[in-house]
Protein backbone atom coordinates (compact mmCIF):
# COMPACT_ATOMS: atom_id res chain seq x y z
CA UNK A 1 0.00 0.00 0.00
CA UNK A 2 2.83 2.39 0.84
CA UNK A 3 4.42 1.73 -2.55
CA UNK A 4 1.14 2.40 -4.33
CA UNK A 5 0.76 5.67 -2.41
CA UNK A 6 4.26 6.66 -3.53
CA UNK A 7 3.34 5.82 -7.14
CA UNK A 8 0.24 8.00 -6.82
CA UNK A 9 2.34 10.91 -5.59
CA UNK A 10 4.75 10.33 -8.45
CA UNK A 11 1.95 10.38 -11.04
CA UNK A 12 0.55 13.55 -9.51
CA UNK A 13 3.88 15.25 -10.16
CA UNK A 14 3.94 14.37 -13.88
CA UNK A 15 2.38 17.12 -16.04
CA UNK A 16 3.63 16.59 -19.63
CA UNK A 17 2.57 19.03 -22.33
CA UNK A 18 1.61 16.42 -24.91
CA UNK A 19 -1.72 15.56 -23.24
CA UNK A 20 -3.02 18.85 -21.96
CA UNK A 21 -6.46 18.67 -20.34
CA UNK A 22 -8.78 21.66 -20.30
CA UNK A 23 -12.12 22.46 -18.73
CA UNK A 24 -14.48 24.55 -20.85
CA UNK A 25 -17.59 26.48 -19.88
CA UNK A 26 -19.33 25.11 -22.99
CA UNK A 27 -19.77 21.78 -24.71
CA UNK A 28 -18.28 21.39 -28.17
CA UNK A 29 -14.66 22.32 -27.49
CA UNK A 30 -12.23 20.78 -29.98
CA UNK A 31 -9.83 19.24 -27.48
CA UNK A 32 -7.46 17.37 -29.78
CA UNK A 33 -7.09 16.55 -33.49
CA UNK A 34 -4.80 14.58 -35.72
CA UNK A 35 -4.79 14.65 -39.52
CA UNK A 36 -7.34 16.52 -41.60
CA UNK A 37 -10.25 17.89 -39.54
CA UNK A 38 -12.67 20.61 -40.69
CA UNK A 39 -15.42 22.86 -39.31
CA UNK A 40 -17.98 23.84 -41.92
CA UNK A 41 -15.47 22.86 -44.59
CA UNK A 42 -12.57 24.95 -43.22
CA UNK A 43 -9.46 23.40 -41.63
CA UNK A 44 -9.61 23.47 -37.83
CA UNK A 45 -7.20 26.01 -36.34
CA UNK A 46 -6.12 23.85 -33.40
CA UNK A 47 -2.85 24.03 -31.46
CA UNK A 48 -1.80 22.59 -28.07
CA UNK A 49 -2.71 25.96 -26.54
CA UNK A 50 -5.67 26.86 -28.78
CA UNK A 51 -8.94 24.94 -28.59
CA UNK A 52 -11.63 26.02 -31.09
CA UNK A 53 -15.25 26.11 -29.95
CA UNK A 54 -18.06 24.62 -32.04
CA UNK A 55 -21.25 26.71 -32.18
CA UNK A 56 -24.76 25.26 -32.45
CA UNK A 57 -25.41 24.09 -35.99
CA UNK A 58 -21.75 23.85 -36.99
CA UNK A 59 -20.56 20.61 -38.57
CA UNK A 60 -17.17 19.05 -37.85
CA UNK A 61 -15.83 16.52 -40.34
CA UNK A 62 -12.78 14.29 -40.35
CA UNK A 63 -11.10 13.54 -43.64
CA UNK A 64 -8.17 11.27 -42.94
CA UNK A 65 -7.99 12.58 -39.38
CA UNK A 66 -9.51 12.05 -35.95
CA UNK A 67 -10.99 14.51 -33.49
CA UNK A 68 -11.65 14.60 -29.75
CA UNK A 69 -14.53 16.84 -28.66
CA UNK A 70 -15.42 17.80 -25.08
CA UNK A 71 -19.13 17.38 -24.38
CA UNK A 72 -18.60 18.35 -20.74
CA UNK A 73 -15.84 18.49 -18.12
CA UNK A 74 -15.60 14.68 -18.06
CA UNK A 75 -17.22 13.51 -21.32
CA UNK A 76 -15.16 12.95 -24.47
CA UNK A 77 -16.44 12.22 -27.98
CA UNK A 78 -13.81 10.80 -30.33
CA UNK A 79 -14.64 10.77 -34.03
CA UNK A 80 -13.07 8.31 -36.46
CA UNK A 81 -11.74 9.24 -39.93
CA UNK A 82 -14.35 10.10 -42.58
CA UNK A 83 -16.90 11.05 -39.95
CA UNK A 84 -19.19 14.01 -39.41
CA UNK A 85 -20.98 15.46 -36.39
CA UNK A 86 -23.19 18.49 -35.81
CA UNK A 87 -23.43 20.36 -32.53
CA UNK A 88 -27.03 20.90 -31.48
CA UNK A 89 -26.65 22.45 -28.01
CA UNK A 90 -23.41 23.63 -26.40
CA UNK A 91 -24.76 24.34 -22.92
CA UNK A 92 -23.28 22.14 -20.21
CA UNK A 93 -26.77 21.68 -18.76
CA UNK A 94 -28.06 20.05 -21.96
CA UNK A 95 -25.18 19.21 -24.28
CA UNK A 96 -26.35 17.59 -27.52
CA UNK A 97 -24.49 16.41 -30.60
CA UNK A 98 -25.63 14.53 -33.70
CA UNK A 99 -23.54 11.85 -35.40
CA UNK A 100 -24.19 12.31 -39.13
CA UNK A 101 -21.56 10.05 -40.65
CA UNK A 102 -18.97 7.49 -39.61
CA UNK A 103 -18.19 6.15 -36.16
CA UNK A 104 -17.71 7.82 -32.79
CA UNK A 105 -16.84 6.73 -29.26
CA UNK A 106 -18.16 8.58 -26.22
CA UNK A 107 -16.19 8.11 -23.01
CA UNK A 108 -18.07 9.24 -19.92
CA UNK A 109 -15.82 9.82 -16.93
CA UNK A 110 -18.12 12.23 -15.14
CA UNK A 111 -21.34 14.12 -15.79
CA UNK A 112 -21.66 16.88 -13.16
CA UNK A 113 -24.85 17.13 -11.16
CA UNK A 114 -27.42 19.23 -13.02
CA UNK A 115 -25.89 18.46 -16.42
CA UNK A 116 -27.00 16.14 -19.20
CA UNK A 117 -25.27 14.85 -22.33
CA UNK A 118 -27.18 13.39 -25.28
CA UNK A 119 -25.97 11.94 -28.57
CA UNK A 120 -28.38 11.84 -31.51
CA UNK A 121 -28.05 9.09 -34.11
CA UNK A 122 -30.80 8.88 -36.70
CA UNK A 123 -34.18 8.95 -34.93
CA UNK A 124 -32.70 8.09 -31.52
CA UNK A 125 -31.37 10.18 -28.66
CA UNK A 126 -29.03 8.52 -26.16
CA UNK A 127 -28.30 9.60 -22.60
CA UNK A 128 -25.79 8.15 -20.17
CA UNK A 129 -25.72 7.05 -16.57
CA UNK A 130 -22.44 6.77 -14.74
CA UNK A 131 -18.92 6.08 -15.99
CA UNK A 132 -18.96 4.28 -19.32
CA UNK A 133 -17.88 3.86 -22.93
CA UNK A 134 -20.32 3.87 -25.86
CA UNK A 135 -19.92 3.60 -29.62
CA UNK A 136 -22.15 5.08 -32.34
CA UNK A 137 -22.06 3.98 -35.96
CA UNK A 138 -24.05 5.91 -38.55
CA UNK A 139 -23.65 3.30 -41.30
CA UNK A 140 -25.04 0.37 -39.31
CA UNK A 141 -27.47 2.50 -37.24
CA UNK A 142 -26.08 0.81 -34.14
CA UNK A 143 -25.13 1.84 -30.62
CA UNK A 144 -22.87 -0.43 -28.57
CA UNK A 145 -22.13 -0.22 -24.85
CA UNK A 146 -18.61 -1.23 -23.80
CA UNK A 147 -19.17 -0.09 -20.23
CA UNK A 148 -21.69 1.80 -18.13
CA UNK A 149 -25.36 2.26 -18.98
CA UNK A 150 -27.19 4.07 -21.78
CA UNK A 151 -30.82 5.00 -22.30
CA UNK A 152 -31.92 5.16 -25.94
CA UNK A 153 -35.17 6.93 -26.87
CA UNK A 154 -36.75 7.07 -30.35
CA UNK A 155 -40.25 8.48 -30.44
CA UNK A 156 -42.34 6.45 -28.03
CA UNK A 157 -39.77 3.62 -27.94
CA UNK A 158 -37.21 3.28 -25.19
CA UNK A 159 -34.39 0.84 -24.47
CA UNK A 160 -31.83 0.57 -21.69
CA UNK A 161 -28.48 -1.02 -22.46
CA UNK A 162 -25.54 -2.09 -20.32
CA UNK A 163 -22.09 -3.52 -21.02
CA UNK A 164 -22.12 -5.92 -23.97
CA UNK A 165 -25.44 -4.69 -25.38
CA UNK A 166 -25.92 -3.47 -28.96
CA UNK A 167 -28.94 -1.31 -29.75
CA UNK A 168 -30.19 -1.54 -33.35
CA UNK A 169 -32.10 1.44 -34.70
CA UNK A 170 -34.71 0.44 -37.26
CA UNK A 171 -38.45 0.86 -37.48
CA UNK A 172 -38.38 -0.64 -34.01
CA UNK A 173 -35.55 -0.58 -31.46
CA UNK A 174 -34.01 -3.97 -30.75
CA UNK A 175 -31.21 -5.03 -28.42
CA UNK A 176 -28.74 -7.87 -28.89
CA UNK A 177 -25.43 -8.91 -27.37
CA UNK A 178 -21.91 -8.34 -28.73
CA UNK A 179 -18.38 -9.08 -27.56
CA UNK A 180 -17.04 -5.89 -25.90
CA UNK A 181 -13.50 -7.26 -26.09
CA UNK A 182 -13.35 -6.89 -29.87
CA UNK A 183 -11.31 -3.84 -30.87
CA UNK A 184 -11.05 -1.54 -33.86
CA UNK A 185 -8.69 1.32 -34.71
CA UNK A 186 -10.91 3.96 -33.09
CA UNK A 187 -11.09 2.02 -29.83
CA UNK A 188 -7.31 1.54 -29.73
CA UNK A 189 -6.64 5.23 -30.44
CA UNK A 190 -9.23 6.31 -27.88
CA UNK A 191 -7.69 4.05 -25.23
CA UNK A 192 -4.32 5.73 -25.77
CA UNK A 193 -5.88 9.20 -25.56
CA UNK A 194 -7.77 8.29 -22.41
CA UNK A 195 -4.63 6.97 -20.73
CA UNK A 196 -2.64 10.09 -21.68
CA UNK A 197 -5.30 12.31 -20.11
CA UNK A 198 -5.53 10.15 -17.00
CA UNK A 199 -1.78 10.26 -16.45
CA UNK A 200 -1.50 13.96 -17.25
CA UNK A 201 -4.30 15.55 -15.28
CA UNK A 202 -4.29 15.85 -11.51
CA UNK A 203 -7.95 16.91 -11.44
CA UNK A 204 -9.02 13.91 -13.55
CA UNK A 205 -7.18 11.51 -11.23
CA UNK A 206 -8.95 12.93 -8.20
CA UNK A 207 -12.29 11.55 -9.47
CA UNK A 208 -13.47 7.96 -9.92
CA UNK A 209 -12.22 6.43 -13.15
CA UNK A 210 -12.12 3.09 -14.93
CA UNK A 211 -8.33 3.30 -15.08
CA UNK A 212 -6.67 1.15 -12.44
CA UNK A 213 -2.98 1.37 -11.50
CA UNK A 214 -0.86 -1.34 -9.95
CA UNK A 215 2.84 -2.04 -9.51
CA UNK A 216 4.63 -5.26 -10.36
CA UNK A 217 8.22 -6.39 -10.18
CA UNK A 218 10.13 -5.91 -13.41
CA UNK A 219 12.08 -8.64 -15.18
CA UNK A 220 15.25 -9.45 -13.28
CA UNK A 221 14.15 -7.66 -10.13
CA UNK A 222 14.91 -10.32 -7.53
CA UNK A 223 13.76 -8.05 -4.75
CA UNK A 224 10.11 -8.80 -5.50
CA UNK A 225 7.34 -6.25 -5.98
CA UNK A 226 7.34 -3.00 -4.00
CA UNK A 227 5.81 -3.46 -0.58
CA UNK A 228 5.83 -2.03 2.90
CA UNK A 229 8.83 -4.30 3.55
CA UNK A 230 10.69 -2.90 0.52
CA UNK A 231 9.79 0.80 0.78
CA UNK A 232 11.05 2.09 -2.55
CA UNK A 233 10.21 1.94 -6.24
CA UNK A 234 12.97 0.30 -8.25
CA UNK A 235 13.81 1.36 -11.80
CA UNK A 236 13.03 -2.26 -12.72
CA UNK A 237 9.50 -2.11 -11.39
CA UNK A 238 6.60 -1.78 -13.82
CA UNK A 239 3.45 0.33 -13.52
CA UNK A 240 0.38 -1.27 -15.11
CA UNK A 241 -2.59 0.83 -16.26
CA UNK A 242 -5.76 -1.15 -16.98
CA UNK A 243 -9.21 -0.13 -18.23
CA UNK A 244 -11.97 -2.75 -18.47
CA UNK A 245 -14.19 -0.73 -20.80
CA UNK A 246 -11.43 -0.26 -23.39
CA UNK A 247 -10.19 -3.81 -22.79
CA UNK A 248 -6.72 -2.30 -22.59
CA UNK A 249 -3.70 -2.71 -20.35
CA UNK A 250 -0.51 -0.68 -20.74
CA UNK A 251 2.71 -0.81 -18.79
CA UNK A 252 5.71 1.45 -18.30
CA UNK A 253 8.42 2.25 -15.81
CA UNK A 254 6.90 4.27 -12.95
CA UNK A 255 9.19 7.19 -13.79
CA UNK A 256 8.31 7.29 -17.52
CA UNK A 257 6.36 10.41 -18.49
CA UNK A 258 6.98 9.93 -22.22
CA UNK A 259 3.99 8.13 -23.83
CA UNK A 260 6.38 6.50 -26.29
CA UNK A 261 7.63 4.42 -23.37
CA UNK A 262 4.16 2.94 -22.80
CA UNK A 263 3.30 -0.27 -24.54
CA UNK A 264 0.36 -2.66 -24.57
CA UNK A 265 0.95 -5.21 -21.85
CA UNK A 266 1.77 -8.70 -23.15
CA UNK A 267 -0.98 -11.27 -22.87
CA UNK A 268 -0.60 -13.68 -19.99
CA UNK A 269 -1.70 -17.29 -20.07
CA UNK A 270 -4.44 -18.30 -17.67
Amino acid sequence: MAALNRLTLLLLSIQPLWAQYIISAKAGTVHFITGGVFIDGKPVDWTPVRFPQLDPGQVLTTGNGRAEILLGPGTFLRLAPHGALRMLDISLENAQVEIQQGSALVEVVEIPKGSEVHVVLGPARTGFRGIGLHSFDAASHQIRVFGGNAEVVAGDQRAEAGRGAAVHLGQTISVSKFNPRRKDDLLVWSANRSLELFIDNMEARSHPSNWEVRLASGVGNKGGPPSDQRPFISDRDLAYYSNRDFGATFYSRPFASDPALWAPAPATSK
